[in-house]
């Protein structure tokens, strides 16, 4: 047993761009299809070609943000699940679990 012991452990490198989402133009690929999804059930919905024009607003602003942190829309995602808003945030402009 002891001849196991001294043995160091095989460490395999992390290639970073792996651990990475999925992305279409450094912007997540389920944030796309949400993008286009929106957008065109306002174009149906509306039927007017002006619709159109909320797929590139918002596909730059998420690019913006995932540019500043990669895992933004996760964090956002898990912070809405978990941290709900409290019912005196209008009162003291923020979250506050105490008095």
């Amino acid at each position: 047993m002891s001849e196991f012991q001294d043995e160091k452990p095989a460490l395999t490198p992390l290639v970073i761009g792996l651990t990475r989402s999925p992305t279409l133009w450094g912007v997540p690929y389920m944030a796309v299809v949400l993008i286009v999804g929106v957008t065109i059930i306002g174009w149906l919905a509306t039927n007017d070609l002006l619709a159109l024009l909320i797929a590139p607003v918002a596909y730059v602003v998420l690019f913006s943000l995932c540019t500043w942190d990669n895992r933004i829309l996760d964090v956002m995602q898990v912070t809405s699940r978990k941290a709900p808003r409290t019912p005196n945030k209008r009162f003291w402009g923020t979250n506050s679990y105490g008095p």
